[in-house]
């Protein structure tokens, strides 16, 4: 007979070891742990922009939004040289690729139910920037999706649109990055216009600043260029009637401290960072243009790795306030990756809507799948039901502990998913579903076990023959047997996809197991079921089976049933 034991897994072997194990398996455990911890949908955005990434993590509320947990930013240059000669540094590239595999971990220590990577223009400009796409799946296995210009203005009104108010009247949202700029004019109902230039601060620095400070020369070209590529969106911008203008990204940011900096200590400290008048910035950007990069690193309010690219950024806005006529440009902290956060949980509202109702994360994926696959749901939480109470009043006899029963549980409610794919072998395609469904939080044992433990939920029983069952170690081929024969009963049990079967009860002896089921309709149709099912159970456990009935109308509660255990803060 097989001990209690936990499910563990390393390179030299899969098995089962005993919870005193080394600290290696005590070190898996606790990861499970930190992964089944009840908690909201957690998602990771990083932002690979020209300049830096950015990363935000995430947890949807109750309420269905989100609060931050964690937010980084490194400044990495990896469009440094490359929006001029097209070509990504492969300095910056490894440098970049660090910052992601740093972020990747801290995303996985917060349990991060997706980690979503999306690059900008240094990227999708680069005749390397396939390199860079493939190196961050093989090193890190993180798939980076390259957005167009488009999309990242798109990301960005949503961003900032779930930040400020916006109600009727349009605005002008300005986003200044490293390599493009994004402009959008838009209502709180839609965008407007969405458009983006290649005019971002790092972009500008390399095509026009040759001199430090800035040379009137280079500044003459500067806004000629400037003129040439903005007049016709500022005239849109003009003529859409948009009153106010709405400044995001880490130029306005550094801009709009350096204006409350001059003001000294005392006002920095009162006045919250959302805008900066035209008279303020007007002062900021007359020092800018007379200072060296030496000086500008020392400027208060201003991020010393931006002192290179401030200046053609400045510019910029300079030539927003003077085309425009605005008398202050407010600033968002919301940004792109913001935007993603947003757009997935638009595009992925049952995933969302579902993490509220289900707190434990290995739960909510389980029955995402199944949701995903049509499932008979009110069936698969009865079976999942009878299946957990039947392994705690068969404790005696397979003697495994919680780690198992969670297993047991799970497989019990993926056992008909594969009528998604067809009736004939459903239960095969179960097999195939959990193994191939990214199920969330699961080590590839465990699929491997909740996939085979529904696979043999009915038809034959393990056999030699049977490659994938053949593939566990000896003594998860024989839990998954016993786990399988209980299984077969429950299901059983639910014959009708009804519910009728409202409680078990079973009685031990030394050749026998009976099953007191405990009904409200006519239960000749589980009974007849259960008996036919029992074949399996028979031979694992060398007992006879024995069904008898009693009716209840009044249905006993379940002895410590899916719907009450504590790692969960909410029903299957």
């Amino acid at each position: 007979m097989a001990m209690a034991g936990k499910i563990t897994e390393n390179k030299s072997s899969r098995r089962i070891a005993a919870a005193d194990g080394p600290a290696a398996v005590r070190a898996a455990a606790r990861r499970r742990r930190r992964i089944g911890s009840p908690h909201g949908l957690r998602i990771a955005a990083i932002d690979i922009g020209t300049n830096s990434l950015h990363m935000v993590v995430v947890e949807v509320t109750e309420q269905l939004g989100f609060r931050v947990l964690s937010s980084e930013k490194e400044m990495t240059q990896l469009g440094a040289s490359a929006l001029v000669r097209h070509v990504l540094p492969r300095s910056a590239m490894n440098h970049t690729l660090g910052v992601l595999g740093r972020y990747a971990h801290i995303a996985r220590n917060l349990a991060c139910d997706r980690i979503l990577a999306y690059a900008t223009s240094a990227v999708r400009e680069s005749v390397n920037g396939g390199d860079f796409v493939e190196a961050a799946k093989a090193r890190l296995g993180m798939d980076v999706h390259v957005i167009n210009s488009q999309e990242e203005a798109r990301l960005i009104y949503l961003a900032v649109r779930q930040g400020l108010a916006i109600e009727d009247h349009p605005v002008l949202i300005v986003d200044i990055g490293g390599g493009s700029a994004e402009f959008i004019v838009a209502t709180a109902q839609r965008p407007l216009l969405l458009e983006s230039r290649k005019t971002g601060a790092s972009r500008l620095s390399q095509e026009f600043v040759h001199s430090d400070p800035i040379s009137k020369s280079d500044l003459r070209t500067l806004r000629k260029h400037l003129n040439k590529i903005l007049s016709p969106i500022c005239s849109r911008a003009l003529a859409l009637k948009a009153g106010r203008i709405i400044g995001t990204s880490g130029t306005m940011e550094n801009l709009a401290a350096m204006c409350i900096a001059q003001h000294g200590a005392e006002v920095s400290r009162r006045r919250v960072l959302t805008f900066m008048t035209q008279d303020d910035f007007a002062s900021v950007y007359r020092r800018l243009l007379r200072s060296t990069l030496k000086e500008r690193r020392r400027l208060p309010g201003l991020d010393p790795d931006r002192a290179p690219q401030i200046v053609a950024g400045a510019a910029l806005v300079d030539y927003l306030f003077q085309s425009l006529k605005v008398p202050l440009i407010e600033v968002s902290d919301r940004a792109m990756r913001e935007g993603m956060i947003i757009d997935y949980m638009q595009t992925h509202w049952p995933k969302v809507r579902l993490s509220v109702e289900v707190r434990n994360p290995r739960r909510r994926s389980i029955i995402e799948l199944g949701r995903r696959c049509n499932y008979d749901e009110k069936h698969a939480r009865q079976v999942a039901t009878l299946a957990v109470e039947l392994f705690d009043q068969l404790q005696p006899l397979h003697r495994l502990g919680a780690a198992w029963r969670e297993i047991l549980e799970h497989a019990a409610m993926m056992h008909d998913i594969g009528w998604h794919i067809g009736h004939t072998g459903h239960h095969k395609h179960s097999y195939y579903l959990v193994k191939n469904g990214d199920l969330e939080g699961f080590s590839l044992l465990e699929l491997d076990l909740i996939a085979n433990i529904a696979r043999y939920h009915r038809r034959a029983m393990p056999k030699r023959s049977h490659a994938d069952y053949m593939s566990l170690d000896t003594s998860d081929q024989r839990i998954v047997s016993q786990l399988a024969a209980i299984l077969r009963i429950a299901e059983a049990l639910d014959r009708g996809h009804y519910g009728n079967i409202r409680a078990i009860k079973t009685v031990l002896r030394r050749d026998s197991v009976r099953f007191i089921v405990y009904y409200t309709d006519d239960p000749e149709l589980e009974l007849w079921a259960a008996q036919r099912k029992a074949e399996m159970f028979e031979q694992i456990y060398a007992r006879k089976a024995i069904f008898t009935a009693r009716s209840t109308r009044k249905p006993r509660p379940n002895k410590e049933s899916i719907h009450d255990q504590s790692d969960a803060n909410s029903a299957l």
